[in-house]
């Protein structure tokens, strides 16, 4: 139906005002952003000396495939103890279709940088 066939509908109370706003206003599809193949980690730990940093440097050098990350995260929700604060489902669905995206971290502890490829 056209925009002046559901108000017409909608005067002559043919429809509901609901279901004429459905009419005019479909929901749009949902768009997922682009899917992610890799993960690429540098992890620098200021405290600790220059050899641990060169060994988490050498570790993460080549970018982890997201089939390892979704692993890693289902493995962390047995393990870990955070209750129902956190989804480990919803954000395994995130990082699979979160291409282009980074995240640093900075704190005291360590300097995390994520950059999802």
């Amino acid at each position: 139906m056209n925009y002046q066939e559901v108000l017409n509908k909608l005067e002559n109370n043919e429809l509901s005002p609901e279901l004429a706003y459905k009419e005019l206003y479909p929901e749009p599809k949902k768009k997922y952003g682009k899917r992610a193949f890799f993960i690429k980690l540098k992890i620098h730990v200021p405290e600790e000396g220059k050899g641990i940093n060169t060994f988490l440097r050498v570790l993460f050098a080549i970018p982890i495939p997201m089939i390892f990350a979704r692993l890693g995260l289902r493995l962390a929700s047995r393990f870990a103890d955070v209750g129902d604060e956190v989804d480990f489902k919803e954000i395994s669905k995130l990082l699979k279709y979160s291409k282009h995206t980074r995240v640093s971290v900075d704190s005291n502890d360590a300097q995390i940088d994520i950059k999802i490829m």
